[in-house]
């Protein structure tokens, strides 16, 4: 992490910045207020500032007052050093937007802990803006997604309501199971943002029961096999074991109707799915594999990441929340199981995951 050290004395600099290079950290040094300012409004600047009081230019308040004063800002935490030793200067600093003190001589040993202190909250800061920033972005593309799907139930239930309309009583059907489509579309993103939620809280609960995950997996493919057959895709199963175990059968299959979405979404028309099943001494493993254009290096850096859309596109326009693989990891990671993505020799990818066979009730 970058650290400023602004001091118009060249004696103090240098015994700063000989201490905070050993520490670790990438020094700046100022001369002056002015020279320290220009610094910390940079494109990159330091995220930790060591201010003498008194400067030239501009003095330490001043500095940490004016860093204060910008809105939206980057966190810059600055620790003043100062021979003042009255409470009102040092009240009067604090409130000016110093977010800490040393007196003069400075101990090097305070000083390290203090910067430690500094570093850990810019750090955690860092961590909330970019959580914040996930939650801006969810908000926008789910007031987007659900503006088009509410648009549809409204225009089609005007046309089924209005008498004028009569003539459409034969294709009732069809766009109520339009409806009915868009409706289930909806509530999937709203399950989502709550599953994100639970996961956030630390209250994601899974029931484990004895189960088939074969029967599971056949479950989701009747749920898809419809948006398989709008594209043409071809979803083939091979199964090498069929033996009952403790798991959640409803969060599994929760995460394996995301894994085949996830391949119908992205395969081209045409093409094949196969969806496997095979056991071990002490694991079940299910694999998806499709024929479609694979991860690139960056997708497989944030794969399981909150709001982290892939880089293809769906195929047939089909939206996501880009939440559906965080929530997969999780329902793993609370069944002690893994999952992973690859991409096949022969072009496409593969997700797989596994569940232990010597789950027990929780």
């Amino acid at each position: 992490m970058k650290l400023l050290i602004a001091d118009d004395e060249i004696s103090t600099r240098i015994f700063l910045k000989r201490s905070a290079v050993q520490w670790g950290y990438e020094v700046i040094e100022a001369l002056d207020g002015l020279e320290a300012m220009a610094i910390l409004k940079g494109d990159d600047p330091p995220r930790i500032a060591v201010l003498d009081w008194m400067m030239p230019g501009l003095d330490g308040v001043e500095i940490c007052s004016m860093l204060q004063d910008e809105p939206g800002a980057l966190m810059i935490y600055t620790i003043l050093l100062t021979s003042k030793s009255n409470k009102e200067d040092v009240m009067h600093a604090l409130d000016r937007g110093a977010h800490d003190f040393l007196s003069k001589p400075v101990h090097v040993g305070e000083l390290r802990s203090r910067i430690a202190v500094g570093k850990r909250l810019v750090e955690a800061h860092d961590r909330l803006r970019e959580l914040d920033r996930q939650k801006d972005r969810f908000m926008g593309m789910a007031a987007h997604d659900l503006r088009n799907p509410l648009g549809y139930i409204i225009t089609m239930t005007e046309m089924l309501t209005d008498e004028n309309f009569a003539h459409l009583h034969e294709k009732q059907d069809q766009y109520l199971e339009t409806m009915r489509q868009t409706a289930i579309t909806m509530q999937n993103m709203v399950n989502d943002l709550l599953d994100v939620a639970s996961i956030r809280s630390g209250t994601l609960k899974i029931k484990k029961r004895p189960a088939s995950i074969i029967k599971v997996i056949k479950n989701s493919i009747r749920l898809l096999e419809q948006a398989a057959h709008n594209k043409e895709i071809k979803i083939t199963t091979k199964f090498t074991t069929d033996t009952e175990f403790l798991f959640d059968p409803e969060r599994i299959g929760q995460l394996v109707d995301n894994l085949l979405s996830n391949a119908i979404k992205f395969s081209p028309p045409g093409s094949e799915i196969l969806v496997s099943a095979n056991q071990g001494e002490h694991l079940v493993q299910v694999n998806v594999a499709d024929q479609g254009p694979g991860l690139t290096d960056k997708d497989q850096q944030h794969l399981f990441g909150e709001f982290q859309p892939l880089s293809a596109k769906p195929t047939g326009n089909e939206k996501s929340t880009g939440l559906g693989l965080t929530i997969a990891s999780k329902i793993i990671e609370v069944h002690a199981g893994t999952i992973q993505a690859d991409n096949l020799p022969e072009g496409g990818a593969c997700f797989s995951f596994t569940l232990p066979l010597s789950n027990r009730d929780e």
